[in-house]
């Protein structure tokens, strides 16, 4: 019986040590990728940040294409969840209000996550500069978070989620997030008073919020194909 016991615990032992291993691996590319690239990081330089043998990452992740993926993957996963996003969106809740929470979501990810966190570091180099992993990441962890908007922005402008204008209306609304993160420190300098951080999220979202329904209701009013209203002098 104690024989017994005794492999158990040595077989868990050696679980936890793989774990321990594959998430040292995954921080150390996530930085090292972050910081050169995937073109110019090393497997060398990644398994000596993680203190691990040179054979660590064929042996946890089957080479460094595979841990790149999972690093962009988990970059994504630390941002936000498409579980975490469901679970912020009320059931039954107005669409309206459900844009407002994506909105406030977005925002207080972008603008409170450390600037130097791997994660953002990474995915913005992505955005930038694609590689040949961003197909599989759009269809893992982007495109299911982007439905969230789409129903709620379909239900607003009254038209299918396949739309064109309600795709480029959630595109839009997603790159003036994006915009206020990747610009931050420029407008920080052209706008001294505004708190583009924390302290200033609820205003910025409420404000933003309006800012996007007043251009949804705008769409909803132009029929496809028409065009647009004339301002009135």
């Amino acid at each position: 019986m104690k024989k017994s016991s005794d492999h158990k615990g040595h077989a868990a032992a050696r679980e936890q040590g793989r774990e321990s291993t594959r998430q040292r691996l995954l921080e150390a590319a996530g930085m090292v990728f972050a910081e050169h690239g995937y073109d110019r990081a090393t497997g060398k330089e990644i398994c000596d940040l993680a203190g691990a043998n040179p054979a660590a990452i064929n042996y946890h992740f089957g080479g460094k294409d595979k841990l790149y993926a999972a690093a962009l993957h988990e970059a994504h996963r630390r941002f936000l969840t498409a579980e975490d996003l469901r679970a912020s969106l009320p059931p039954g809740a107005p669409p309206a209000e459900r844009v407002g929470i994506i909105i406030r979501d977005l925002l207080s990810n972008l603008l409170t996550t450390d600037p130097s966190a791997w994660q953002l570091k990474l995915m913005t180099q992505e955005m930038m500069r694609p590689t040949p992993f961003l197909d599989e990441l759009v269809r893992a962890e982007i495109a299911p978070k982007s439905m969230f908007l789409r129903g709620a922005v379909s239900e607003l402008l009254g038209r299918p989620d396949s739309d064109p204008s309600v795709q480029l209306s959630c595109m839009n609304i997603i790159a003036m997030c994006l915009s206020l993160y990747l610009n931050r420190e420029i407008f920080r300098r052209v706008f001294p008073g505004l708190a583009l951080s924390a302290d200033g999220l609820e205003p910025l979202t409420a404000h933003t919020l309006a800012f996007v329904t007043g251009g949804l209701r705008q769409v909803a009013a132009i029929q496809p194909g028409s065009p647009l209203p004339q301002e009135t002098p």
